[in-house]
């Protein structure tokens, strides 16, 4: 995995913001402070509070699916009684990984679908933040 660093001014999360400007996201302040948030028209869809981690709402069928693979990854945890996941941003490596979970929680949120209703961020529920790594389940 590449470990490539950028100025100290740059964190991750402004890398991740500026490769989303082509998609049908909007870039906006995070329903739950502080951070930044990537939204549809209807609900916040990524949460970047910190510089080194985003958190993608993928909905829980999605993440049921997915959490052999993305226990695979060693870079994403689930937070538990959610439908987000967590990603760590450390590595160019890690914002393609953020890309296609992105990509997967803008259909798994598609208004035109089935979905999860607007799911809180976890940063905002308290108790939330236990993180349960995905590489011990």
């Amino acid at each position: 995995m590449s470990r490539g660093r950028h100025p100290s001014a740059v964190t991750y999360a402004d890398l991740a913001i500026d490769r989303f400007r082509q998609w049908p996201l909007t870039a906006c302040r995070a329903d739950c402070p502080p951070g930044r948030a990537l939204s549809l028209p209807d609900r916040q869809i990524v949460h970047l509070h910190r510089g080194d981690l985003a958190e993608v709402h993928l909905t829980r069928p999605v993440i049921s699916r997915l959490t052999t693979t993305l226990a695979a990854s060693g870079r994403v945890d689930i937070l538990p009684g959610t439908a987000w996941v967590e990603v760590h941003l450390e590595a160019d490596n890690d914002l393609f990984l953020l890309e296609s979970l992105v990509s997967l929680a803008i259909q798994a949120n598609d208004p035109t679908h089935p979905r999860d209703p607007i799911a809180y961020c976890p940063q905002a529920v308290p108790g939330s933040r236990r993180r349960t790594p995905l590489s011990r389940a």
